[in-house]
Formats: structure tokens, sequence, C-alpha cells
């Protein structure tokens, strides 16, 4: 039986399977990464450099373990950003038990609304990433991942 995040149907295989492992191109290669790539890397690929990324796209077994862990913190995240979207939508859709504290008078009601947008894309974004860890090959991520990493290169270079 297929497990939830199964992408039997999505894999491709790539056919230039290579002998040994490649290594990471010249151009990832930054002895001196500033503190922006460390954040960035790390904010996308949950470590501060492209090492790990780069060997968990050597192998299918690699990528399909890196798949499984990214989508099981991801789904982690999309369930704490759902709880707080509806604890939100709760307080901006009912009116204060207490009457000394009115958090619909408008400052709170401003804030609890910004709480309510901010958990709103909270649940859009690691929705959106997931959806792309399961529907997509290695060899498309490797490619992927080589175009979308010169971005942050140049921006700090």
């Amino acid at each position: 039986m297929a497990s939830f995040y199964s992408t039997e149907l999505y894999v491709t295989i790539d056919q230039r399977t290579p002998a040994e492992e490649e290594p990471l191109p010249e151009a990832f290669h930054h002895d001196d990464m500033s503190l922006l790539m460390r954040v960035l890397c790390f904010c996308a690929l949950g470590r501060p450099d492209l090492e790990d990324h780069w060997k968990s796209l050597q192998s299918e077994e690699a990528f399909e373990i890196v798949r499984t862990r990214m989508c099981s913190i991801l789904a982690n995240v999309i369930t704490i950003a759902g709880v707080l979207l509806a604890t939100s939508g709760v307080f901006l859709t009912t009116g204060s038990p207490v009457t000394s504290f009115d958090y619909l008078s408008p400052a709170p009601y401003f804030l609890l609304f910004i709480s309510f947008m901010l958990a709103m894309i909270a649940v859009l974004t690691p929705g959106s990433s997931m959806l792309r860890w399961i529907h997509t090959d290695r060899q498309w991520t490797r490619e992927a991942s080589f175009i979308l990493a010169l971005l942050p290169l140049t921006l700090t270079d």
C-alpha cells in the first residue's frame, strides 16, 4: 500500500546515473559564505550550506529520505499553522466573554486581523512547498536547485 507521501506516479528515473558521486559545483564552494546565504540555505533546506542537499541529489535513496523528512516537517508546520489560523478566526468572529477586556475594539481587533493574515500565509507557504516536494523528481530538483541557488550567490557577492 502506498503511503500518503508516495510519489510512485511522478518519479522518473535518471538514465544518466553516475557511477560515483559528483562533486559540488565550483559556483557553490564558498569558504567565506555570507550570513545571508547561510540563512537562506537554512530556511530552504534546514542546513547552513549546500553540501548535504547536493549529496541527497546524487542517488534516488538519499533523495527519497530527504523528501520524506521535508514532507514530515512541512506537515507539522501546516498543522500548527492551521491551529493558529482557527484560533485567530474564532477570536475574530466571536465577542469577548468578559466586559473588562473587549478585544473587538479597534486596536486589538486590528492585531487579531494581522495575526489571522499571518496564519493564512503560514498555512499557504509550507503547503505550496509540500506540493513541490511531493510532485517533483530528483533530476528536476537537481536542475532547479542549481538555477535557484545562483540567485543568492549573486546577491551575496
